[in-house]
């Protein structure tokens, strides 16, 4: 065979290429300083993808022992707390989670069973959240702004009997709303009708650290606390870059 060239050829045939039929390297490479060979290099390499690499019988016995312990890790992934529970929905969503001044959406996959709803993040094995499902009070869904500047997302609010409200986000939140309720109505539960937020959802607060004092988390984060001089780690960090520069001007 010859080799050919076409001067047509795009980044995405190559690739395409690669990928289907396959590229075999064969390469030697010596290093010479001062005319002094001082390393050698003797390169074989298949590169292709696994697609054409398992049909040539190329990495058969990893495939198929790294298939074998994806199934096996993934099945260790339930919680135990839903063993022996009938799973009936199972869907990726995220957690508000809220706790001192740093919020963030922590994500994992919603478990909802006859007993409970749950959310487990398999790579660390841990319970973000859960509720039973007689514990529920109401459910309301609201827009939020999105990351994305422009755009929109559907949150769902879960109150709970105590009055607290946690913040679901999930790909189906309609779909994970609407099991929720299908579930409690075959339990003989009944949800609040025209549940009122809290008004502090429209704001929200946190406690300083220090002080202890509630105060708007926005204002915590990036101003401090009014009240006792409490300053985050970032506040510090940015004023001492900004002395930092003055005293390289002044200087």
């Amino acid at each position: 065979m010859e080799p050919s060239r076409d001067i047509h050829a795009t980044l995405v045939d190559l690739l395409d290429r690669i990928l289907d039929k396959g590229l075999i390297i064969n390469a030697d490479i010596i290093i010479s300083v001062a005319g002094i060979p001082l390393i050698g290099v003797n390169l074989r390499a298949a590169l292709a993808g696994m697609e054409t690499m398992l049909k040539y019988g190329v990495m058969q016995a990893w495939d198929e022992k790294t298939r074998a312990w994806e199934r096996e890790h993934w099945k260790k992934t339930i919680p135990s707390l839903i063993e022996g529970k009938e799973i009936i929905l199972k869907m990726y969503g995220s957690y508000y989670y809220s706790k001192g001044i740093y919020n963030t959406w922590r994500p994992g996959y919603f478990y909802l069973t006859n007993k409970r709803l749950i959310l487990y993040r398999q790579d660390f094995e841990e319970i973000t959240f859960q509720i039973p499902l007689e514990e529920i009070k109401a459910l309301v869904m609201r827009e939020e702004a999105h990351l994305v500047k422009g755009k929109k997302k559907q949150v769902l609010y879960l109150i709970d009997k105590q009055d607290q409200v946690h913040r679901l986000n999930a790909v189906e939140i309609n779909q994970l709303k609407d099991a929720i309720e299908q579930n409690l109505e075959t339990r003989g539960l009944s949800l609040e009708e025209s549940p009122v937020l809290p008004e502090f959802e429209s704001e929200e607060t946190e406690t300083c650290p220090q002080c202890g004092k509630p105060a708007p988390a926005k204002e915590l984060l990036e101003e401090g606390c009014s009240s006792c001089g409490w300053v985050s780690a970032k506040i510090k960090q940015r004023t001492e870059n900004r002395e930092q520069k003055t005293e390289e001007i002044t200087a």
